[in-house]
């Protein structure tokens, strides 16, 4: 080999590293997409305010999680709000909030990881938001198992 060839095989071998690294990183845990700050409720509940569409991560080893979710304002005509659950980009159910000021708390099973991956993609869409703010839906800390 050359001395020419060298900085391309380096380059080569630090393009592979970033995308290795890129494939699975550690900051991802923190990681939220259309989700304000954490909110304290009076009696002391913790919950987040989303927006019409919502991601946040967990660990790829839950295989249930009971997710928190309270609509505050009424759905459509005065139906129930209802919100989509996926993993993934696979849908996992609808939920159904009928009473505004009602916390439902639904435990949804997850399957196993399709990946190798230390966490899993949560989404959620509300089938409605509240203007001004664009506010979707309360959603309380999820709980793993």
């Amino acid at each position: 080999m050359t001395r020419r060839r060298w900085p391309a095989i380096g380059a080569i071998v630090s393009l592979i590293a970033s995308l290795a690294y890129l494939y699975d990183p550690p900051w991802v845990r923190g990681a939220t997409s259309g989700m304000r700050t954490w909110e304290e409720d009076p009696p002391g509940t913790f919950f987040r305010w989303t927006n019409g569409r919502a991601t946040f991560f967990i660990p790829s080893d839950a295989s249930t999680m009971t997710l928190p979710l309270r609509a505050v304002f009424p759905g459509p005509n005065g139906g129930p709000t209802t919100v989509q659950v996926s993993v993934d980009d696979r849908f996992l159910a609808t939920i159904e909030l009928p009473d505004p000021h009602a916390w439902v708390r639904t435990t949804l099973p997850l399957g196993p990881a399709r990946h190798r991956r230390r966490f899993r993609r949560i989404d959620l869409h509300t089938n409605r938001v509240t203007p001004p703010m664009i506010l979707g839906v309360m959603t309380g800390r999820p709980e793993l198992r």
